[in-house]
């Protein structure tokens, strides 16, 4: 039964996937932002090229039919989603020049880590065995070419998705195509491998039943932060977070015993895929515990919490109050500065229009938090005004089993699994790519 699902290959896991649509490395990150409201539905990872062909050079060039021709060392070099970008300007250099922070390309805030990329390519005849060996060296996303069908040149152009112009600098629309000169890639993730696995998951016995204890599956070094604390200074730990596919949890320690930690929420990847842009401003100013509640529905959160960005924006910004306006400094440019409190003082009214100037429509996607199921989950708050109601991290008990982890982790369409004891007290975390690092080794030894 092992060697029947050895004789797998990777095209038989990428059978009605869709093509990746893209942008080159030359794109702006306000191009990212503007590509993955437009895209929604189930696009939260937008793929980053480049490459030597004229066709993939620039999105604001119009390439003639006549001049579409095969893809030349077109090369993903990493994907970018909603959390990284606001990562990116969740720092006071991009608060004082924020318009010039989201022109910047957005290859500059993609991962550079040269020992682990995220993005590997494979051909869709490589082997099974070859994809579970890139996932286990830390790939998360396996750029696999689609070959259901031969892409023709004018249906690549006419299938092309057109992004509105944003600034009176941008005269033409933006093409955003899915293909590459005739060729189209798809996406193949952690969660793709592991729901092809379950169908052969008598394989890996008695591995299903085992505790994850037992299999060594709970990782203790776990990113967090004190409720306490201000969020931006978990900010290198939510990228790291992010770039893992985990979270940062938010914990209380004065509210547990001598050496035991009480779990009140975490800052998810997923969370951060439901907000547009200016929760970065959240991440920058709020406390742990307040940013919690600003997560609970970023795209309209509290008054209350609005006004606390905003007079801590004025604040770092070295705005002073006047009779009737802030009295700008020298110190930031009066365009930045009259966009972010315009944006501060309509958030919640205008924020999801499409015409968007900035581009601060939020996209869904796969962490789409309408689509999952979670239970309700009380977080603590001093201020009475946080409550998860829509969502909630996912728990599981140390005895819990592989199996039961996993099935939780899918269904909650997550990459992640918090351990914990009674009364929220926190002991690690389990990540389902150390799942699949098992189910990989146990496959091993039949070879």
């Amino acid at each position: 039964m092992a060697g029947s699902l050895l004789s797998h290959v990777v095209s038989d896991l990428t059978i009605g996937k869709p093509a990746l649509p893209w942008l080159p490395s030359t794109a702006s990150v306000n191009d990212a932002l503007r590509a993955l409201r437009h895209l929604g539905g189930s696009v939260s990872e937008l793929s980053i090229w480049n490459c030597s062909g004229k066709i993939c050079s620039d999105i604001r060039d119009p390439v003639p039919v006549s001049e579409l021709r095969a893809h030349v060392n077109c090369r993903c070099v990493g994907k970018v989603c909603m959390q990284t970008i606001i990562c990116h300007l969740a720092s006071e250099e991009s608060l004082f020049d924020f318009p010039e922070a989201l022109n910047v390309p957005v290859s500059n805030i993609l991962e550079h880590n040269p020992s682990k990329s995220v993005v590997q390519h494979v051909d869709a005849d490589a082997s099974l065995l070859e994809a579970l060996d890139l996932i286990a060296k830390g790939a998360q996303n396996l750029v696999v070419p689609i070959t259901r069908k031969t892409i023709h040149n004018v249906t690549q152009v006419e299938t092309a998705v057109t992004l509105k112009p944003h600034m009176a600098s941008v005269n033409l629309s933006i093409l955003l195509p899915k293909d590459h000169g005739g060729q189209e890639y798809c996406w193949l993730t952690v969660e793709d491998v592991l729901r092809f696995l379950l169908g052969s998951i008598g394989v890996f016995s008695p591995l299903p039943a085992m505790s994850i204890e037992a299999l060594g599956l709970i990782g203790f070094d776990v990113q967090m932060i004190e409720v306490e604390q201000a969020a931006c200074s978990a900010l290198e730990a939510i990228k790291l977070a992010c770039q893992d596919s985990s979270a940062v949890a938010v914990v209380d320690s004065t509210k547990a015993s001598p050496g035991a930690i009480r779990f009140v929420g975490d800052i998810s990847c997923s969370a951060l895929q439901t907000c547009n842009e200016l929760a970065s401003l959240a991440l920058l100013t709020l406390s742990a515990e307040d940013f919690l509640a600003f997560l609970e529905d970023c795209r309209k959160p509290p008054q209350v919490l609005v006004d606390m960005i905003h007079s801590r924006v004025c604040e770092i910004l070295g705005l002073i109050k006047g009779k009737s306006s802030y009295i700008e400094p020298l110190t930031s440019k009066p365009e930045s500065t009259t966009f972010l409190l315009h944006k501060l003082e309509m958030w919640g009214e205008s924020s999801s229009s499409e015409d968007d100037e900035y581009g601060c429509g939020s996209p869904t996607g796969p962490h789409d938090l309408a689509h999952k199921w979670h239970s309700k989950h009380p977080c603590s708050s001093r201020k009475g005004f946080s409550f998860r109601n829509q969502s909630g991290p996912s728990f599981c008990s140390p005895d819990s089993s592989l199996m039961a982890v996993l099935l939780q982790a899918l269904a909650h369409r997550e990459h992640y699994v918090w351990v914990t004891r009674e009364d929220n007290l926190l002991i690690g975390i389990v990540n389902i790519r150390d799942i699949l690092g098992v189910m990989f080794n146990h496959i091993m030894m039949f070879i």
